[in-house]
C-alpha cells in the first residue's frame, strides 16, 4: 500500500526555481504538477512557506476520528487551511472531511497525495 509515495519531496521554492515540476514515486513512475497548481500555491504561500512547503502535500486517514482525513505539519496545515478557508484547531494538524478533500483535490489535484495509514 502507499507505493505512490514520492521518493523525495522538494519544497515549493525548489520546484519554482528549477522549473522541474515532477517527482518520482516508489514504484518508479514520474508524476508532474500543473503550472496552475504551482501558481495557486505560490499565490497562497508567504515567502517563508514557499521555502518550507514540501510537495506533494500528504493527506492521510485520521484514525482518531470516524471518516475524517488529516493534514500534518505546521506549514502544510497553514497552507491547506488558507486554500480551504478552514480554521485548524492545532498548529500542526488540520482535520478535513470528504467534501474538503474533494475541494482540495479540485484546486490542486496533482499536488495532493492521499495516504492510507492503519
Amino acid at each position: 500500500m502507499n507505493r505512490h509515495m514520492p521518493v523525495l519531496r522538494r519544497t515549493l521554492l525548489e520546484h519554482i526555481d528549477s522549473g522541474d515540476l515532477t517527482y518520482r514515486t516508489r514504484e518508479g513512475f514520474t508524476c508532474s504538477f500543473d503550472k496552475d497548481e504551482i501558481e495557486i500555491l505560490s499565490e497562497t504561500c508567504t515567502e517563508i512557506e514557499k521555502m518550507r512547503l514540501r510537495l506533494p502535500i500528504f493527506v492521510s486517514t485520521d484514525i482518531s476520528s470516524d471518516g475524517a482525513w488529516k493534514v500534518d505539519g505546521i506549514t502544510e496545515t497553514v497552507v491547506v487551511s488558507k486554500l480551504l478557508g478552514k480554521k485548524s484547531l492545532r498548529d500542526d494538524m488540520l482535520r478535513i472531511y470528504h467534501a474538503d478533500l474533494k475541494e482540495l483535490r479540485k484546486k490542486i489535484p496533482n499536488a495532493v497525495i492521499v495516504l492510507y495509514l492503519p
